[in-house]
């Protein structure tokens, strides 16, 4: 029971991550700003972590070697950029959707794009077959969206910017996942693979705020709530207990209750203190509800047939 309750748990800090991280971006009125500090600072940490940590410092190397050796290559350790767009979306786009319009799209871009990313082969297990249990919460859960965020679509201001852009960072964290899962394999732990990841986003989002400043953007002052920079944390709180749960749980299990646990707790944070322009509908809980029950379903197929 501990170890899918950690999975739910941390399922809900992705959320928490979300509003932080948007809350943060609409303080000081720059969405990449907030995005390089959260990531900043989860690499600082990362940073004390790997190199204090005997078996993290040789997780690094590993890494090293490999590169070097050409058993990894360029490409395969470029998954962190997806992260940094990720941040960066989540931060722009979570004050104008709310967090659970914002987890729903994610979790459907990362459902359809997985199985792409499946049919090619691009994780560390190599080609696996497209499943209909896959195709059919793939199709759902894009239903799902649909339906969270039909009540706005009658409002004048409403775009479909913002949700194109959570469906498509959806998409690219499936392809960071499994680029991750290839670099894992070479580096054996996960923080050295963490530190990379957090150490190519950050990269990534200073190029791109050193462009935005130099285009005329601007940055508001830093709010003093010390909450609102633990971001950064929470992504390095959830790659921790998700290794540590995954050998427990297994992947298909851990990713129903993290899932679970991230929606049920992005639909509580639009109910309690929901943002701007936000607001909790019997859509939106009718989309959340058939996300969770689409990727259940899914799971309980694909974990029969293995």
């Amino acid at each position: 029971m501990l170890y899918p309750l950690l999975a739910i748990i941390v399922g809900a800090l992705t959320a928490v991550q979300s509003r932080i991280n948007g809350q943060l971006s609409k303080d000081i009125h720059n969405g990449l700003m907030a995005a390089v500090v959260s990531f900043g600072t989860g690499w600082i940490l990362l940073f004390i972590l790997s190199f204090g940590i005997k078996k993290e410092r040789a997780g690094l190397r590993n890494i090293w070697k490999g590169l070097t050796s050409g058993r990894l290559k360029t490409w395969e350790v470029i998954g962190g950029m997806g992260g940094g767009f990720f941040v960066a979306t989540q931060s722009i786009t979570v004050p104008k959707l709310g967090v659970a319009i914002f987890t729903i799209c994610t979790v459907g871009g990362q459902t359809l794009s997985s199985l792409l990313v499946d049919k090619i082969g691009l994780g560390p297990s190599g080609k696996k077959q497209v499943t209909v249990p896959r195709v059919f919460a793939a199709i759902f859960t894009l239903i799902a969206v649909t339906l969270a965020v039909f009540p706005d679509l009658t409002n004048a201001t409403f775009t479909f910017i913002p949700v194109l852009m959570v469906l498509v960072v959806g998409i690219v964290i499936a392809v960071q996942q499994a680029l991750n899962g290839r670099v894992n394999v070479v580096a054996t732990r996960p923080l050295a693979t963490a530190f990379l990841n957090f150490l190519m986003g950050s990269i990534v989002l200073l190029i791109a705020l050193t462009i935005n400043l130099a285009n005329g953007g601007t940055v508001g002052h830093f709010p003093h709530n010390p909450w609102l920079y633990a971001g950064g944390t929470i992504g390095v709180v959830f790659i921790a207990v998700s290794a540590a749960t995954i050998k427990h749980l297994g992947v298909l299990n851990f990713i129903l209750a993290s899932v679970t646990g991230q929606l049920t707790g992005a639909l509580l944070l639009d109910w309690l203190a929901p943002a701007a322009n936000t607001s909790v509908s019997s859509y939106l809980i009718t989309g959340v509800l058939m996300t969770i029950g689409s990727i259940a379903i899914s799971r309980y197929f694909e974990a029969r047939k293995g």
